[in-house]
């Protein structure tokens, strides 16, 4: 089995700025005459600069910034995620309001994010970072996020929404996730968590880091390693040939990190921060999924035509930079980026002796025993061979500034950026007999089913300022990028050169006013942009795709009182999005199949709620007992009928009307949970309730699509209440036990119909392991 294409080495260029073709610029000569210009300003210390200046590369900095934000944001930190030891950022991202996401594979390899409405398919609408940089594998040409940083090795998570979120691009219609790698300690530290599980579950998370001073600075570093791996809970169906189903559908994953920084000893302050990550990941996983049938008979089969079927990938990530304080009332931060993504997914892809999808195919008599091993005939396994390349140099500079009674922080920032995705894939024919034996298997030409590629270099520009005066807070700001994109096809598929540079415009204000010490008020109004990939955004006349654009609106309070331990925040939203882009792969197939076009209009309204409360503090118990309850209400629906001519039968969204729901989005999710918090032993529990939701923008009820065809893509998607239960004892400040229980009640239960078919969330699991702290 071929697991990958080699790739002709290929010289990375730089697009020149003028759009007239191609510079080759060394990238390293690049980022060093970019830093050398920086150095022209002469270097000077303030010892109380250091917080303010990493808070640069922060979305939101800390829990407690959060109520300081003029706008909708939230904090989750390594306490929140390491208490039930999440790995799945499913779980973690549906205790913030306003944000859902739809489950895939059940271990959140693969997670699909909406934030207040947008369309959450491969998270193409949010703007997804780790450490304040891109990290979507090519966040412009190919925006479907295949890779997504693991939450299991985080220290913390950000999420802005709404009008907050100026700084931020190239999606602004969805929304930021910010992923908070783990942290250079101050001080000699040692951490080693190891758990085990069900399902053959193992995870070790393993760091260790220093800051040491010497007379020339400081220096620190900190080396990780993460990994995870276990068997699945899915089992594949036997066959003659084929006799180990219950061993093949899990996963492996292993991270190492590298990160160094040092402080100079100059007389204004300066750090120097390097990074380099490193994933590499075997997911077992596929496209094809159940129908009705298959799923009330066992809801955790996978089909024998999927055993063949997993994604290999690799992730490489860097960053270098510098924090300079250019005097007391500015500061620089100037980072040079760059990451390289690599991934083949092997996968059914459709059957050839039906000529029908995936989808169709497992509701068809003929084509279901083919894919299950029970009926002779030949169904094609694609190679989905991609490989990504980013880079970039951004630098934000800010201001603080007095005039009259206002007080004022201007904020600069640029970035230059490419990225580009080269796909080169091909099919695998597999011919089988009637007992489901492989009798023969035939090798597409490589390229002949995909050979193009997609690249794009772009400029941002954003310019904001936060005013204070009085009680009051507003925060106007402006932001621009211009794209030069490119789309090419190769041989042996028709040939194809097609290029288009543009620029777009979003910004917005927000304000707060501050009634007490205690509370706040705030609102504002943002518009949005999401543009096209090349193969959409350089087409002409009515085939072009043009940019998603939005106008959002939120209003909102927050009340705390930390002398009671009490926090509650309340907050509507309102969002019109009009041209919405939408990606065929979210369940279309053949020629369409990786497109995208614009489908219509959408209004998303709801409401945000957010309580807690613990009661120890004010009574003055000898134990912690926080409690807290999270709900979000969302209307999403469609104002317009789906306006692409290139949507087929097959496409979910095809069929969508004034009116219909937009799929995967529920009308209610909450989470729930509290704990008891003694100085040795704590127990948590967290539950969490997602609303039923449509499966297509036609809203069907039923496994059929538009032209009657049964798909199982179409149809509901069940609600489900989800309860996970920890429980710790801490022997001394050093070491601790624990155990997690996941789903607790053993539901079962649709957690998507998407790519082609029936899937299940993960059943009842249960950990346990042992954290050292030194």
């Amino acid at each position: 089995m071929k697991n990958s294409i080699l790739f002709r080495k290929e010289e990375i260029v730089m697009n020149s700025l003028t759009g007239r073709g191609c510079v080759k610029v060394p990238i390293a000569l690049f980022i060093a005459l970019s830093f050398l210009i920086l150095y022209l300003v002469p270097s000077v210390w303030a010892e109380d600069s250091k917080r303010l200046i990493l808070d640069e590369v922060k979305v939101v900095g800390s829990k407690s910034n959060v109520k300081e934000i003029a706008g909708s944001a939230a904090y989750v930190d390594a306490t929140e995620i390491q208490k039930q030891n999440y790995d799945n950022v499913d779980r973690v991202l549906r205790k913030v309001p306003g944000v859902y996401t739809r489950e895939e594979g059940g271990n959140g390899q693969f997670p699909n994010i909406s934030i207040r409405g947008v369309d959450p398919g491969r998270s193409t609408k949010v703007t997804i970072m780790e450490d304040g940089i891109l990290t979507a594998p090519a966040p412009y040409s190919a925006p479907a996020a295949y890779y997504s940083p693991t939450v299991g090795r985080m220290s913390g998570l950000e999420v802005l929404k709404g009008s907050s979120q100026v700084r931020y691009g190239p999606r602004t219609t969805g929304g930021v996730i910010n992923y908070l790698s783990t942290t250079i300690p101050t001080s000699e530290q040692y951490f080693l968590k190891a758990s085990f599980g069900t399902y053959g579950e193992m995870r070790n998370h393993l760091y260790f880091g220093n800051t040491i001073h010497t007379d020339k600075g400081n220096f620190g570093y900190v080396i990780e390693n993460y990994d995870r791996r276990n068997e699945g809970f899915r089992s594949i169906n036997e066959t003659s040939d084929f006799r180990n189903g219950d061993d093949n559908t899990g996963l492996k994953n292993t991270e190492p990190m590298v990160k160094m920084s040092f402080e100079p000893n100059t007389d204004r302050y300066q750090r120097f921060e390097f990074k380099f990550g490193y994933t590499k990941r075997q997911v077992n996983e596929t496209y094809l999924g159940l129908n009705q049938t298959l799923f009330d008979q066992d809801p955790f089969q996978r089909l024998a035509a999927s055993r063949f079927d997993k994604i290999d990938s690799e992730h490489f990530r860097t960053y270098l930079r510098h924090f300079f304080e250019m005097s007391d009332q500015t500061n620089i931060v100037t980072t040079a980026y760059g990451n390289h993504f690599f991934r083949n997914w092997q996968k059914s892809h459709d059957c050839r002796s039906t000529a029908s999808s995936l989808s169709t195919c497992i509701s068809d008599p003929t084509g279901l025993a083919l894919l299950n091993g029970t009926g002779e005939g030949t169904w094609r396994l694609r190679n989905n061979n991609r490989n990504y390349y980013l880079y970039g140099l951004q630098t934000r500079v800010t201001h603080n500034a007095t005039i009259g009674a206002t007080k004022h922080k201007f904020g600069f920032g640029a970035r230059y950026h490419y990225d580009q995705i080269r796909r080169f894939q091909f099919n695998e024919d597999y011919t089988q007999d009637s007992n489901g034996q492989i009798i023969s298997r035939s090798d597409g030409v490589p390229g002949s089913a995909g050979n193009r590629r997609q690249k794009t270099t772009a400029l941002a520009l954003n310019l904001e300022d936060e005013i204070k005066f009085g009680k009051w807070t507003v925060k106007p700001g402006v932001r621009y990028e211009h794209m030069w994109q490119r789309f090419q096809q190769f041989a042996p598929t028709t040939e194809k050169d097609r290029e288009r540079n543009y620029g777009v415009v979003t910004g917005g204000s927000n304000a707060s006013y501050k009634l007490n010490d205690k509370q706040d008020i705030f609102g504002g109004v943002f518009r949005g942009v999401s543009t096209p990939d090349p193969s959409g955004a350089t087409k002409t006349g009515t085939d072009r795709v043009e940019e998603e654009t939005s106008i959002g609106y939120e209003f909102g309070t927050r009340y705390t009182l930390p002398s009671q331990g009490f926090y509650v925040e309340l907050i509507g939203f309102w969002t019109d999005f009009d041209d919405l882009v939408v990606s065929a792969i979210t369940g279309a197939s053949g020629a369409l199949e990786g497109e995208t076009s614009n489908l219509g209009e959408v209004r998303s309204r709801g409401i945000e709620f957010q309580v807690q409360y613990d009661p120890s503090v004010s009574r003055g118990w000898s134990f912690q007992n926080p409690w807290y309850f999270n709900l979000t209400y969302t209307n999403a629906e469609f104002t317009s009928q789906a306006a692409s001519s290139e949507i087929d039968e097959e496409n979910i969204f095809t069929g969508a009307a004034d009116g219909n729901k937009v799929p995967y989005v529920p009308e209610i999710q909450f989470a729930i949970g509290t704990g008891l918090i003694f100085d040795k032993f704590s127990v948590n529990v967290d539950g969490q309730y997602i609303d039923e939701t449509f499966g297509t923008g036609n809203n069907a009820t039923t496994e059929f699509n538009l032209g009657g065809t049964p798909d199982p893509r179409f149809g509901l998607v069940d609600d489900v209440f989800l309860l996970d239960v920890s429980m710790a004892y801490q022997f001394n400040s050093n070491v601790k036990a624990f155990t997690n229980f996941r789903n607790v009640t053993d539901e079962t239960y649709i957690a998507s119909r998407l790519p082609h078919g029936i899937r299940a969330g993960a059943p009842f699991q249960m950990f346990g392991g042992m954290e050292f702290q030194f």
